[in-house]
């Protein structure tokens, strides 16, 4: 590998509902694996994967957090320094598609309250670049 390429470490959580699949996503992208069983997350857990795009070498840490509303105080620390968030929901249930607003709005608070909501959008571009 070349010692002229870049390196990036980009935070990524993942979010939804709970049930919706976020760890077996993670696990899939990251692990190639896929398990029937079903395990709740407790609080957060995260990997990591690299990726080489164009000429840089991108470290994700991808985050999979809780779904279950009793762990959403612990949300704080886990939105840190994110750079993005995959929202997930599963395609059998409607609730769970209905709540990315709510997700997506919680993500965007954490990440910079005290930013006027209206301006999250152009900040977002302008972090992730």
């Amino acid at each position: 590998m070349s010692t002229s390429r870049r390196r990036t470490l980009l935070k990524v959580i993942v979010l939804g509902d709970s049930g919706v699949g976020k760890t077996s996503l993670m696990n899939q992208y990251v692990h190639n694996k896929f398990s029937q069983q079903y395990k709740a997350t407790i609080g957060a857990d995260f990997v990591t994967k690299e990726v080489l795009i164009e000429d840089r070498l991108v470290t994700l840490q991808i985050w999979d957090t809780a779904g279950q509303e009793r762990f959403q105080s612990l949300g704080v620390a886990f939105y840190r320094g994110a750079d993005c968030c995959v929202l997930v929901y599963d395609v059998n249930v409607n609730k769970s598609f209905d709540t990315l607003n709510t997700w997506h709005d919680e993500f965007l608070n954490q990440l910079a309250p005290q930013i006027p909501k209206h301006s999250h959008s152009s900040y977002l571009g302008t972090r992730l670049t």
